[in-house]
């Protein structure tokens, strides 16, 4: 039986992606575990954020917040699932309810759908693949696709990647960065 798909990460759209970071890497001690920029937003500057050793991130700041928007935007909420066929349940059930604009993304560490409820607020139905790459880092691929099919797929994207390694090893990494802080 499939587990209902569980929140696990907010993205918000921030006016000052620097005052941003050191706010809640200095009040909460969240690590900035990688940055970049994003193709598929346009280039927009992006800090991933985590407390923990079993999260990439917890929270996502992203540039680009309309001055007009008001105190807070969200970029997207993120469900957690744990297998592929989860992804593609929820997949077919976007589709049911009308919802026509679906990205699946492989990000070397997840594999995500990306979506949009009714009212157009910004989803993330994603699982973690066995490896970690630094982000952001993301390819399309096909959900109907056998699981094999899609494992081979992404670590052959990533497995040249300087900052590939294991999902273990990463969370390894992390726990340090996370015991070391005062």
């Amino acid at each position: 039986m499939a587990k209902i798909p569980q929140i696990k990460h907010l993205g918000l759209y921030v006016d000052h992606l620097d005052v941003m970071e050191q706010f809640y890497t200095s009040v909460f001690d969240l690590i900035v575990t990688d940055r970049g920029q994003v193709p598929r937003l346009g280039n927009r500057n992006i800090v991933f954020l985590s407390g923990t050793d079993d999260a990439h991130h917890q929270l996502v700041l992203i540039d680009g917040k309309d001055p007009k928007s008001g105190p807070s935007v969200v970029f997207q909420m993120s469900f957690f699932v744990d297998e592929l066929n989860d992804l593609r349940r929820v997949e077919k059930r976007l589709i049911a309810n009308n919802i026509t604009s679906i990205t699946p993304i492989t990000h070397g560490n997840a594999w995500s759908i990306y979506s949009h409820d009714p009212e157009g607020n910004g989803l993330e139905i994603y699982m973690d693949t066995p490896w970690h790459v630094s982000q952001p880092h993301g390819k399309p691929f096909d959900l109907s696709q056998t699981d094999e099919q899609i494992y081979d797929y992404t670590q052959a994207l990533i497995q040249e990647h300087p900052s590939f390694s294991s999902q273990e090893d990463w969370r390894n990494q992390m726990f340090s960065k996370i015991n070391t802080i005062n």
